[in-house]
């Protein structure tokens, strides 16, 4: 996946006016960034045998709830999960909102990451596993979707999101 939206992003530098050579020192740092994270789809980013794995079905059904976070919803079994790309917050950024009941900074894969609860989710069954990436983050979202009680929904969402870590662009 990495490797195609890298082919993408290079035929579009070449079909735009200059060849993409007029300041490209200057413009392939953190522009071709953002649009290697703009072009990653986040329901083509897990196979089939992946989505298998965690126990969801695909294809997921694309759900935008604002512009610049577009998202995949996908049900499953014991888990639904929702993977979101946020062209506008990073790990750090995310963490001063006042929307967490819990926040703890992680790793996945070495990356910068969180685990983060919402306010009024704590009951919910639900848990956010975000990673920066690019100018923006992933995150992956895990909803208990049946009984029974035990599962970590916190665990699932992180292995989901190491999963996904090495198929998106590193955090610029």
């Amino acid at each position: 996946m990495a490797v195609l939206a890298g082919a993408v992003l290079v035929g579009v530098t070449a079909c735009s006016p200059g060849g993409g050579a007029e300041g490209s020192s200057e413009t392939t740092g953190p522009s071709s960034s953002e649009e290697v994270l703009a072009s990653v789809d986040p329901c083509e980013v897990l196979s089939e045998s992946e989505l298998e794995s965690f126990g969801l079905r695909g294809p997921g059904e694309p759900r935008s709830e604002l512009p610049w976070k577009p998202g995949c919803y996908y049900e499953g079994s014991p888990i639904n999960a929702r993977l979101e790309k946020n062209t506008r917050q990073t790990v750090a950024s995310s963490e001063r909102k006042d929307v967490w009941a819990e926040f703890e900074r992680v790793e996945v894969n070495g990356r910068p990451g969180a685990r983060a609860i919402t306010k009024g989710a704590t009951q919910a069954r639900t848990c956010n596993v975000m990673f920066d990436a690019g100018r923006g983050t992933i995150l992956v979202r895990a909803m208990e979707s049946s009984l029974p009680d035990d599962l970590d929904e916190c665990a699932k969402a992180l292995e989901i999101a190491e999963t996904v870590e090495p198929k998106v662009p590193e955090p610029a």
